[in-house]
C-alpha cells in the first residue's frame, strides 16, 4: 500500500478559450484581482499547461477546434495531477442537454458568455486566495476489500472527489480531505486520519 499527496496549485487561474481577445479580457480581469493566470488557445495547449504546473482552477471554453472543453474536462479528471483542480465552463450554451453533458464530464460551474465581471470573482474567488488548498491523495497498490474498507472510511470522514482506478499492482482510491484532516499509515500498514489543530 502506498500515499501519496499531489502539490498544491501554483497556477490560480488558467483561462482556457480559441478567442483571443476573451482570454486577454479575462486574464485582465483577474490579474487586476492578484490572481496569477496561465493562457491557453486550444485544448492540447490546456492540457500540456496543467499537467507542467497544476492550476488551483480552470475557465474552459466547450467549444474549441480539435479538442474541445468535455475531453479536456474528462482528461483532467483522469490525471492525478489534475484530479483536484475545479473546472469551470465559460460558455454561451443554454441547452440543459449540453451543462448535463458538461457536469458529466467533471465542470462543476457555469459562466456565460459575455462574461460578467461579478459572476466570474465569485465564482473564482471560491477557489482560489485561501489559505488552504485542497490536496488529492492517492492510496494505491489496494485489494478490493481494502478499497472498500478505505471508500468507507472517506466518506464517514466527509472526504470529496472519490475515485477508483485499476492499476497494474492493486487499486487506486482518489480524495480530498477536508481541511486539516490528514490520511497516515501505521508502522504496521494500517491507516487512520490525523486532525491538525490550528
Amino acid at each position: 500500500m502506498r500515499i501519496q499527496t499531489i502539490p498544491s496549485a501554483s497556477v490560480d487561474v488558467l483561462i482556457v478559450e480559441d478567442d483571443a481577445p476573451t482570454r486577454q479580457i479575462l486574464r485582465l480581469l483577474l490579474e487586476q484581482r492578484g490572481y496569477r493566470c496561465a493562457e491557453a488557445g486550444d485544448g492540447r495547449q490546456a492540457l500540456d499547461l496543467a499537467r507542467a504546473e497544476p492550476p488551483c482552477c480552470v475557465l474552459l471554453d466547450l467549444v474549441m477546434p480539435g479538442l474541445d472543453g468535455f475531453t479536456v474536462a474528462r482528461r483532467l479528471r483522469a490525471d492525478l495531477r489534475t484530479f483536484g483542480t475545479h473546472i469551470h465552463c465559460l460558455t454561451g450554451q443554454q441547452d440543459p442537454s449540453v451543462r448535463k453533458q458538461a457536469q458529466q464530464a467533471g465542470c462543476e460551474r457555469f459562466l456565460t458568455k459575455p462574461v460578467d465581471p461579478t459572476d466570474l470573482m465569485e465564482v473564482v474567488g471560491r477557489e482560489t486566495k485561501r489559505e488552504e488548498q485542497p490536496v488529492v491523495t492517492v492510496v494505491s497498490r489496494l485489494t478490493k476489500e481494502q478499497a472498500e474498507e478505505l471508500l468507507s472510511s472517506l466518506e464517514n470522514h466527509g472526504c470529496t472527489g472519490l475515485a477508483v482506478s485499476i492499476e497494474e499492482d492493486g487499486l487506486a482510491v482518489r480524495f480530498i480531505c477536508p481541511p486539516r484532516l490528514q490520511l497516515i499509515q501505521n508502522a504496521d500498514g494500517t491507516l487512520h486520519f490525523l486532525r491538525q489543530h490550528p
